[in-house]
């Protein structure tokens, strides 16, 4: 059907040129049978050029056809006019598939081509109009019953194959997806060394990068159970060499890494809990093997530490630590560093040309951790090549080496009983791979559940800067660690239960090395040198929380579940945005502090038991499910009292590997949430808690306004070392009277020390009890009076909170808010809003009277402003919503004028002192102009 409407499409250009057709030749397809075929089929022969004249032959082709021009005849222009050239093709190219079918005449959008062994040979090409067209994301997809498969290029493609595996909120590659009725697979795919993040006009070429691929795939068993099998690598290519030359998992050397020689190697030896002082590492003996290869006969050599040191001669060079009877020790934040420079005159082993392998083998015991350097290892504090000085303390403090983590401890040994022989390798990051297991259960026997396991593999490789080195690969050795998880739960009615048993080790790790386009790495600048498979995006929107490769830029509003309404914006700063930005959270700011309370009178689950609601804690590590370096279980069980009530307890056991430090949380909570129809809605929850928890869990500050600089962390002091927790809310909501609302709630939280004379982290003194109690009272009544509504305001917030550790000052604080809005019509779409709110607050920590008490008795005291003030604030608006061009405009034009008093101590004359106020009065005009679809 489409040739033959092709055909009567050229029949009626023709016949409307008349004599004056042109001919288009083979340009729009040949007809072959009842199909128009594009495909090349080269120049034929031509029986008019076979006649043998010396004269060349010219055949007349495009300029011919198009406008009547001959090689050979003159050109004059007097009667018919020179015609400008326009592109017969108008606009794109024409293209080919491998096995010479036509695809289409149009534009190449995105090509991605790997061609090996080629210098130069990983091509990625986005045109413009990847962008400007196709806003960064094409998806090619078809299906039939029940298969269907989808091919999605895009920039930003939301990509999760499992928790633990890989998961980004801004995939940058292709995902080619597959589904039926019980089979699902997945794989992706991504160069990650310059993804093509920003529109090219040529390809981006280049010899060393660094690719992803991975995949997953599920097939369901029953109706109950589906398996499901996860892989992810990164791993660094060369497209110089052949690409089955080697190991395709572990990648390759990159130029930048295999350039030149190791010249020298550090072993780092520190203590891997330096706050406690003690117990650090201790180093009882040392060797060292070195492998060496004739790559003319392949024949290897092995070379002991003996065999490679001038005798008599000192080497490695050791630094730092200091003796202890029968070991070197580095406790706190001592080091111990073994320089093997194999440019020193003590060292006469084999050509370093010729080295393939290094391994160490170290007696050690406590609770050491093991990092490497070499010259190899660049860095933004360092250029590759230049040798440092030994590594002693001064260098570590000027010059900051990268050091690269080989091994850790179990457990935080302080006798010396963990004695053993640790033998590692040095070599070069080259490959990062993520694979596993999953197992998932709906409604089976009434039972939910999931189980994981995954592998992580990292893969070295020594450097050689020989050339046969590089064509017959690299020694490769590699260092794992494992995750897994099981969680099962039962939802019914009365009864509920829930389990989760986890194990991730310390060293499991989703984070690869990247390359840039020359092949070298910046091994310390995580945003240019590392691709993480899973980000950190604890608030759950379109950006990661953290700067890395392939999305050199944070989130700059990082709230986690400080978004109810899904607005994307801070639910207590609700009119910051990018066009008008608002640095004052809502809770404090005029008029609208009426409303929003301060996240401290919030209830929440704080199992962590840092002092901080679990659901709204930003932290800088990958959206594990559960934290690296932990392993444990929590189980808990209960029932419902009523349909509005329900009570359950339960227990968490949760460590370390690599420190002794556990959580052991015994918990009970009660829950009671019920509207009634005639009065309002009554929530009480209440949470005890018996704890024993020695693991730090820090956290990032929450980012108070967009853009926003990167907030501080907030140090787990461990406020609960061995305590009893119980946490209470009741909120109550009245609504019995017309037009009038009130709402209140009351936080009570207390710390009860249990052990004798406990501590936090940094060693200080605890209170025996820390209370926090929280008050909240207001009240609303809007009051119509004709076309004028009048709502009266009142509000009290009272926040008693002691600090945990003795010294530090506690947060106490009355405020009190006055107020009245009133709303008045204009007109048919305009309104006038006017306002006046008067707040008075109250450092309760302060007491004047006994700072001036004091100061009139000759003590020290800081005299000038306190922390109390008093505010007026008037304003009024007038606000028109009108119909223009299809859009909704509102403007609005209006005045604000505020007087605010700081509460000052002064001195009035010798001996004598009395409080004074100083006051300041700000105003603000505006007209705005607001443009809206709805």
């Amino acid at each position: 059907m489409k040739s033959r409407l092709f055909r009567i499409i050229l029949a009626v250009t023709a016949l409307s040129a008349g004599t004056a057709a042109q001919d288009y030749g083979s340009r729009l397809g040949m007809v072959r049978g009842s199909d128009v075929s594009f495909e090349p089929r080269g120049s034929g022969v031509m029986f008019g050029a076979l006649d043998p004249t010396v004269r060349r032959w010219y055949v007349p082709q495009e300029l011919y056809n198009e406008y009547q021009w001959r090689q050979w005849k003159y050109s004059n222009y007097g009667r018919v006019e020179y015609q400008r050239y326009v592109d017969t093709r108008i606009e794109g190219d024409y293209f080919y598939d491998n096995f010479g079918d036509f695809i289409n005449h149009g534009w190449l959008i995105y090509d991605w081509r790997q061609d090996q062994p080629q210098s130069q040979g990983s091509s990625l090409y986005k045109d413009p109009k990847f962008d400007e067209w196709f806003s960064n994301l094409t998806v090619s997809a078809d299906s039939r019953g029940q298969y269907a498969y989808a091919i999605t290029v895009g920039n930003q493609i939301r990509t999760t194959l499992t928790p633990m595996t890989f998961s980004k909120p801004r995939f940058n590659g292709v995902q080619i997806d597959f589904s039926a009725d019980k089979y699902a697979a997945t794989v992706i795919a991504s160069r990650i060394t310059d993804p093509g993040i920003l529109r090219t006009q040529t390809p981006e070429v280049m010899t060393s990068h660094t690719s992803l691929i991975g995949g997953r795939a599920t097939v369901q068993l029953g109706d109950f159970i589906t398996l499901g099998s996860t892989l992810v690598d990164a791993r660094n290519s060369n497209t110089s060499l052949d690409m089955f030359d080697g190991n395709f998992i572990a990648g390759n050397l990159t130029a930048g890494q295999s350039a030149g020689p190791v010249n020298v190697v550090a072993v780092v030896l520190s203590d891997d809990s330096p706050e406690d002082g003690v117990g650090g590492a201790a180093l009882f003996d040392h060797d060292l093997r070195i492998t060496s290869r004739d790559f003319e006969t392949g024949e290897e050599t092995l070379h002991t530490l003996a065999e490679v040191v001038r005798a008599g001669a000192e080497w490695p060079v050791v630094f730092g630590g200091f003796a202890k009877e029968g070991f070197l020790a580095a406790d706190g934040v001592e080091r111990i560093t073994l320089n093997y420079d194999f440019s020193d005159p003590a060292y006469v082993g084999p050509d370093l040309t010729s080295i393939i392998a290094v391994e160490f083998d170290y007696i050690l015991a406590n609770d050491y951790k093991i990092d490497m350097w070499s010259n190899r290892q660049t860095g933004l504090n360092g250029e590759e090549d230049v040798p440092l000085p030994p590594l002693t303390s001064e260098v570590f403090e000027e010059q900051s080496p990268v050091l690269l983590p080989v091994e850790r401890a179990e457990g935080n040994i302080k006798d010396i009983s963990n004695v053993r022989v640790v033998r590692f390798e040095y070599g070069l990051p080259t490959a990062n791979l993520v694979g596993g297991f999953t197992i998932e259960g709906k409604n089976l026997l009434g039972f939910d559940f999931y189980g994981e396991w995954d592998r992580n593999v990292r893969y070295y490789q020594y450097p050689n800067a020989s050339r046969f080195a590089a064509n017959r690969g690299h020694e490769i050795f590699s260092r794992s660690g494992d995750a897994a998880l099981l969680s099962v739960s039962r939802q019914g009615y009365p009864y509920f239960a829930y389990g989760e048993l986890y194990s991730v080790a310390e060293d499991y790790s989703t984070s690869a090395f990247v390359s840039d386009d020359q092949g070298d790495f910046q091994y310390d600048v995580p945003a240019n040198s590392i691709y993480e498979f899973v980000d950190d995006n604890d608030d759950q929107d379109r950006l990661a929380d953290w700067a890395r490769a392939g999305a050199s830029f944070r989130d700059p509003e990082i709230f986690p579940g400080w978004d109810e309404n899904n607005d994307f914006i801070s639910d207590f700063n609700q009119n910051d945005n990018s066009s008008v930005p608002n640095t004052i959270p809502d809770y404090e700011e005029p008029f609208l502090r009426h409303h929003v309370d301060r996240p401290e009178f919030l209830f929440g689950i704080d199992l962590n038991n840092n002092g901080y609601i679990d659901r709204f804690e930003d932290d800088n590590l990958p959206d594990y499910p559960y934290k690296a370096d932990r392993k444990g279980y929590n189980v808990f069980g209960g029932s419902h009292i009523t349909p509005d009530a329900r009570i359950f307890v339960g227990r968490l056991d949760e460590e370390m590997f690599s420190d002794d430090r556990r959580n052991r949380t015994t918990y009970a909570m009660l829950t009671y949430d019920r509207d009634f129809n005639s009065w309002g809605r009554l929530r009480i929850f209440d949470m005890l808690k018996r704890v024993e928890d020695t693991i730090p869990e820090d956290r990032r500050a929450p980012s108070p306004f967009r853009n926003a600089p990167i907030q501080p962390i907030v140090e787990d002091i461990l406020p609960a070392p061995e305590t009893w927790v119980n946490t209470a809310w009741v909120g109550l909501d009245y609504i019995g009277v017309p037009r009038l609302e009130i709402n209140n709630k009351v936080k009570y939280e207390i710390y009860n020390q249990v052990a004798d004379n406990p501590r936090d982290i940094d060693g200080r003194p605890l209170e025996d009890a820390s209370v926090l109690f929280g008050l909240v009272n207001k009240a609303e009544y809007r009051l119509p009076l004709g076309r004028l509504s009048v709502t009266p305001r009142l509000k009290s917030e009272l926040l008693l909170q002691d600090a945990f550790a003795r010294g530090d000052e506690p947060r106490e604080h009355w405020m009190g808010l006055a107020g009245r809005m009133l709303q008045f019509p204009v007109l048919r779409r305009s309104q006038v809003t006017a306002g006046f709110e008067l707040a008075q607050f109250h450092d309760l920590v302060l007491d004047e009277d006994d700072v001036i008490r004091r100061a009139e008795l000759g003590e020290a005291v800081e005299l000038g402003e306190t922390r109390d003030f008093r505010s007026a604030i008037f304003a009024i608006q007038l606000s028109n919503r009108s119909q223009y061009q299809g859009y909704h405009l509102t403007t609005q034009l209006g005045f604000r004028v505020g007087r605010t008093s700081n509460e000052l101590i002064e001195r009035t004359e010798p001996g004598r002192f009395e409080r004074d106020r100083e006051g300041f009065t700000e105003t603000v005009s505006f007209i705005t102009l607001y443009a809206g679809t709805e």
